[in-house]
Order: C-alpha cells, then sequence, then structure tokens
C-alpha cells in the first residue's frame, strides 16, 4: 500500500501504527487489523522488513530507538503531524514500547498508547519486581536467588545448593542481556561452572540464580491478553509451544490453543497486581514434578505467535484497537485444537531431528492436522512470505557456493600423490 493511499483511508478511519514490522510479531498485528479495515502503517528501521510488503499497510523507515531516542521520537512527532487523526500505536518489541512509555504525554497529540505508562510499565521491565508481584499474588515461580553482586554467592551459598544444578542466570534488565549474550539466560550446568559464568555476566546488574523447570518445549504454556485501563480483561487466550527454534530455551516453531482456566485466572491475577493496561504474554512452564504452573516471564507486548490468538476468535489487537478508541468489544471464547507454524524454523529443524533420530517423519506429520495459521505465509496477503522464501533460499545457495570455494581452494593448496612421491 502507498502512504498516499494510507493517509486517505485514515482520514475516515482511525489508524494504526506498528512499530517494528520485520518478521513474524509485526506481521501478525498488521495481519490482525487490516482485514478488519483499520489502516496500517507499519514502522521500521530495518529497510528489508517484511510488513514493508504486506498488502494490508504502507510502510516507512523510522530510526532505531537503540540508537538515536531523541530522533526517533521527533520522527513520529513529525509524522504525527501529517496524519489526519490520531492513531491507535502497537509496539512489538521491547525496544520500541519502553521509548513510547516513558513518553505517552509528549506523544499524545497525535498518538493514542494502548497500554500502560512508564509509571506501571517499568514494574515490567524489571523482572525481580515481576517475580516478586507474583508471590504476592499467589503465582507459582521457580525457586529463585537474586544475586547482585559475588558476595551474594558466597552468603546464599546454602539457598544456591538447595536450588541445585544445572540451573540459570537470568537478568533482571533482559534488553541488554539479549542483545549482548543472544539468548535470554545462561546455563549452569554445576557448582564448579558458577563462578566462570558469573564472571561473564557479573557487570550486568541484579541476576536471578534460579532452577531450571524440568519438561519439554510441550510444557510451556501462555496466557494471552488485552486488559484495559483498570485491569479488566477484555480478550483473554491461552495455549502452549509444541517445538522451539532451538529445542529448550528458544523461540516458538510450533504451537497450539488449548483453554486452560486456571492458567488463564493466574496470569490475570499477576496482570491486576502489576496494575498492567495491554497486550500483554504470561509464560509459565506446566512442572511434570508437581503439576504445577510456573512463571517464566510477562512479555509486556504482543510475542512471537500472537497471530494464533486472532485465527482462533480472540484477535487481541483489534481488542486494544476498540478500547483506544472508547468503542464496545467482547472477544468469544477460544477455538481449541488450532496451531500456528513458522514453516521456514518447523521444517528445517525437524528434518535435523529426523536424521538425529529425535522426531521421525510420521510423528511430525501426525502434529500437523489443525495447523490453522503460518507466522510469515498467508494466501490473503502472500508477498512477506514469498520474498521470505526468496532470501532464504538466496542465502543457502550463497552458503553452498562458499562451501565448495573454500573446499575447492583446500583441494588445491593439498599435495599431489606425485608431489608425495617426490618427497
Amino acid at each position: 500500500m502507498k502512504f498516499e493511499r494510507f493517509l486517505a483511508l485514515a482520514a475516515s478511519t482511525p489508524p494504526a501504527v506498528v512499530l517494528q514490522a520485520s518478521f513474524a510479531n509485526g506481521l501478525g498485528v498488521i495481519r490482525g487489523l487490516g482485514p478488519a479495515g483499520v489502516p496500517v502503517l507499519a514502522l521500521d528501521s530495518n529497510p528489508r522488513a517484511l510488513g514493508f510488503h504486506s498488502a494490508y499497510a504502507a510502510g516507512l523507515l523510522c530510526p532505531d530507538p537503540r540508537c538515536d531516542e531523541e530522533a526517533f521520537l521527533v520522527f513520529l512527532e513529525q509524522l504525527g503531524r501529517r496524519l489526519p487523526q490520531r492513531a491507535v500505536v502497537f509496539p512489538t518489541h521491547d525496544e520500541y514500547i519502553w521509548v513510547l512509555a516513558r513518553n505517552v504525554e509528549r506523544l499524545a497529540p497525535w498518538y493514542v498508547l494502548p497500554f500502560s505508562a512508564w509509571s506501571s510499565m517499568r514494574r515490567l521491565a524489571d523482572k525481580e519486581d515481576q517475580l516478586r508481584s507474583a508471590w504476592r499474588a499467589s503465582v507459582d515461580t521457580p525457586r529463585t536467588v537474586f544475586v547482585t553482586s559475588h558476595d551474594d554467592l558466597e552468603s546464599q551459598a546454602a539457598e544456591i545448593d538447595d536450588i541445585g544444578f544445572p540451573a540459570i542466570f537470568k537478568p533482571v534488565e533482559s534488553l541488554a542481556f539479549k542483545e549482548r549474550f543472544r539468548r535470554p539466560v545462561l546455563r549452569i550446568a554445576s557448582r564448579d561452572e558458577l563462578e566462570t559464568v558469573y564472571a561473564r555476566v557479573d557487570d550486568c546488574g541484579t541476576l536471578m540464580f534460579q532452577e531450571i523447570v524440568p519438561g519439554d518445549d510441550d510444557t510451556l504454556w501462555t496466557v494471552g491478553s488485552y486488559v484495559n485501563a483498570e485491569s479488566e480483561p477484555l480478550a483473554v487466550f491461552t495455549g502452549r509451544k509444541l517445538r522451539q527454534h532451538p529445542r529448550v530455551f528458544g523461540t516458538a516453531r510450533f504451537c497450539e490453543s488449548v483453554w486452560v482456566p486456571e492458567l488463564a485466572d493466574a496470569g490475570l491475577r499477576l496482570l491486576k497486581e502489576l496494575g498492567y493496561h495491554g497486550v500483554s504474554q504470561v509464560e509459565f512452564k506446566r512442572d511434570p514434578r508437581d503439576g504445577r504452573y510456573k512463571l517464566m516471564e510477562v512479555n509486556a507486548r504482543h510475542w512471537l505467535w500472537h497471530a494464533l490468538t486472532t485465527a482462533c476468535g480472540v484477535n487481541l489487537s483489534l481488542a486494544a484497537y476498540k478500547d483506544a478508541l472508547g468503542e464496545p468489544f467482547a472477544a468469544g471464547r477460544q477455538i481449541d485444537g488450532r496451531k500456528w507454524i513458522l514453516a521456514t524454523k518447523d521444517l528445517p529443524d525437524s528434518l535435523r531431528e529426523s536424521l538425529r533420530g529425535e522426531l521421525s517423519p510420521i510423528a511430525w506429520a501426525r502434529t500437523l492436522p489443525g495447523t490453522a495459521i503460518d507466522g510469515l505465509y498467508s494466501l490473503r496477503d502472500p508477498k512477506p512470505g514469498a520474498i521470505a522464501t526468496w532470501r532464504l533460499a538466496r542465502l543457502v545457495w550463497r552458503r553452498r557456493r562458499g562451501r565448495a570455494a573454500r573446499e575447492a581452494a583446500r583441494a588445491a593448496a593439498a599435495p599431489t600423490e606425485a608431489d608425495e612421491i617426490e618427497l
């Protein structure tokens, strides 16, 4: 969609702005709002963002708030002056939502932000506050010790040994940690590794030394919801992951919808305790030792596979949009048994697992019935998926060409049989 076309549509219908539309998360918001008649503008600092190619959105490049927060805010102000009416904003990643939450009043003339301001949102940014709020709300959590310095490793040695190993270090402030280590946690295999691993993260502020709750990928459950400014739920979903990329501590590649009332209640209790307003994912892991759902984390935004909620009749994005405009909205009961897949990850991962004898092709095929939506591919919005396929194919070809060139170079440098005879 051309930007001029977006402006024309936005003159009669309040628009939505989706911040970071590079991948499945942003595409899910676009595809949740566009078919409902909402004019959508996708903003991203990445010129290759897949959301720019959606049939349901116009696209504009914007400054990266991680590199220049003020330039990003000035861009939004200048864009806001061009909009025919205020837009509802949907940030899909932490680096966008934190800066917006800190600047609600500054952006209020041009944008409606359907989520908590920084006074409440900062509690979500702090994993320690999340955990302590869970305890107050009687929500189960993994056993945890807070570590602020090396001295805590010694003073809390008994508590650490009681939790045992393997365990993980999880940061209280997660964004910088993820950017540095490219993962949300660091695993500690044994007592002997504790000092070594801590030396890598001792400058990361307060850390949580936490037990690893046992269980496969299919024990990871989500409560997805939109709650209004009074923390009242307008749309609620529960579901679980079936496979991750990579396994154990990865991101979703195959998920399903399953309604679990007690899980929904636990997630909503925690959000109320936090005084939260907005779309969120509260992630739990079902502990096979006692059958209890234990809190993993709260994401104060849409998450990677949230599009499954829309496919199940619980459109969180539309609920937030309607509520932001003061329009009534009531989501229906979710449809169970529907599945979301990220084929660009699940297919190659499952093939490798098959070759290793971990997942047979028949067992994989038996999981597919009920698959209703892909994170990238859509018959109604085919261009993002087609571009993703082209880019993936080109990457594979380049890697194979590079590998062939390296093998040829090694062969040319290796001594021939005649050379060996001469030697």
